[in-house]
Protein backbone atom coordinates (compact mmCIF):
# COMPACT_ATOMS: atom_id res chain seq x y z
CA UNK A 1 0.00 0.00 0.00
CA UNK A 2 1.68 3.16 -1.26
CA UNK A 3 0.45 6.52 0.04
CA UNK A 4 0.48 9.44 -2.37
CA UNK A 5 0.78 12.35 0.09
CA UNK A 6 4.08 13.96 1.02
CA UNK A 7 4.86 15.16 4.57
CA UNK A 8 5.01 18.77 3.27
CA UNK A 9 1.39 18.54 2.09
CA UNK A 10 2.24 17.95 -1.56
CA UNK A 11 1.18 14.96 -3.62
CA UNK A 12 3.25 12.32 -5.37
CA UNK A 13 2.42 12.80 -9.07
CA UNK A 14 1.03 9.88 -11.06
CA UNK A 15 4.04 10.08 -13.37
CA UNK A 16 6.45 9.67 -10.42
CA UNK A 17 4.52 6.66 -9.10
CA UNK A 18 4.42 5.13 -12.60
CA UNK A 19 8.18 5.59 -12.92
CA UNK A 20 8.75 3.89 -9.53
CA UNK A 21 6.48 1.04 -10.65
CA UNK A 22 8.34 0.65 -13.96
CA UNK A 23 11.85 0.95 -12.54
CA UNK A 24 11.63 -0.65 -9.09
CA UNK A 25 8.67 -3.06 -8.97
CA UNK A 26 8.10 -4.45 -12.47
CA UNK A 27 11.72 -5.63 -13.00
CA UNK A 28 11.50 -7.67 -9.78
CA UNK A 29 8.09 -9.16 -10.63
CA UNK A 30 8.00 -9.28 -14.46
CA UNK A 31 5.32 -11.99 -14.60
CA UNK A 32 2.63 -9.46 -13.74
CA UNK A 33 0.86 -7.43 -11.09
CA UNK A 34 -2.28 -5.34 -10.63
CA UNK A 35 -2.48 -1.73 -9.46
CA UNK A 36 -5.59 -0.40 -7.70
CA UNK A 37 -6.42 3.17 -6.76
CA UNK A 38 -7.42 3.55 -3.15
CA UNK A 39 -8.15 6.02 -0.40
CA UNK A 40 -6.61 5.28 2.96
CA UNK A 41 -6.82 6.69 6.42
CA UNK A 42 -4.55 6.48 9.41
CA UNK A 43 -4.02 8.14 12.76
CA UNK A 44 -1.40 10.87 12.67
CA UNK A 45 1.12 11.56 15.44
CA UNK A 46 -1.27 14.13 16.93
CA UNK A 47 -4.07 11.54 17.15
CA UNK A 48 -6.12 13.07 14.34
CA UNK A 49 -7.37 11.00 11.41
CA UNK A 50 -5.52 11.62 8.16
CA UNK A 51 -6.89 10.67 4.71
CA UNK A 52 -4.83 10.19 1.60
CA UNK A 53 -5.00 8.73 -1.88
CA UNK A 54 -3.05 5.51 -2.31
CA UNK A 55 -2.05 2.87 -4.81
CA UNK A 56 -2.38 -0.78 -3.88
CA UNK A 57 -0.15 -3.15 -5.83
CA UNK A 58 -1.22 -6.79 -5.85
CA UNK A 59 1.51 -9.27 -6.71
CA UNK A 60 0.84 -13.00 -6.80
CA UNK A 61 4.12 -14.86 -6.46
CA UNK A 62 5.69 -17.86 -4.81
CA UNK A 63 6.52 -17.56 -1.12
CA UNK A 64 10.27 -17.73 -1.65
CA UNK A 65 12.78 -15.94 0.55
CA UNK A 66 13.88 -13.98 -2.54
CA UNK A 67 10.33 -12.74 -3.26
CA UNK A 68 9.79 -11.68 0.35
CA UNK A 69 13.15 -9.87 0.38
CA UNK A 70 12.26 -8.08 -2.88
CA UNK A 71 8.89 -6.97 -1.47
CA UNK A 72 10.49 -5.65 1.71
CA UNK A 73 13.13 -3.84 -0.32
CA UNK A 74 10.47 -2.20 -2.53
CA UNK A 75 8.61 -1.07 0.58
CA UNK A 76 11.72 0.57 2.04
CA UNK A 77 12.77 2.12 -1.27
CA UNK A 78 9.36 3.78 -1.67
CA UNK A 79 9.36 4.98 1.93
CA UNK A 80 12.78 6.58 1.54
CA UNK A 81 12.34 7.88 -2.03
CA UNK A 82 9.02 9.63 -1.32
CA UNK A 83 9.65 10.49 2.38
CA UNK A 84 6.78 8.32 3.61
CA UNK A 85 6.26 7.63 7.31
CA UNK A 86 5.10 4.11 6.51
CA UNK A 87 4.35 1.86 3.56
CA UNK A 88 2.03 -1.12 4.00
CA UNK A 89 2.97 -4.68 3.08
CA UNK A 90 0.61 -7.62 3.51
CA UNK A 91 1.94 -11.13 2.93
CA UNK A 92 -0.76 -13.77 2.65
CA UNK A 93 -0.72 -17.37 1.54
CA UNK A 94 -3.46 -18.30 -0.90
CA UNK A 95 -4.30 -20.55 -3.78
CA UNK A 96 -4.34 -18.86 -7.20
CA UNK A 97 -4.87 -20.30 -10.65
CA UNK A 98 -4.45 -18.53 -13.99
Amino acid sequence: MFGLSRPDGGLIPQRAFDRFLAERITPRFPDGLTVFSGRGQWRGPDGRRVHEAARIVLIVTGATPEAVAALRSIKEEYREHFAQGAVGLVLQRSCALF
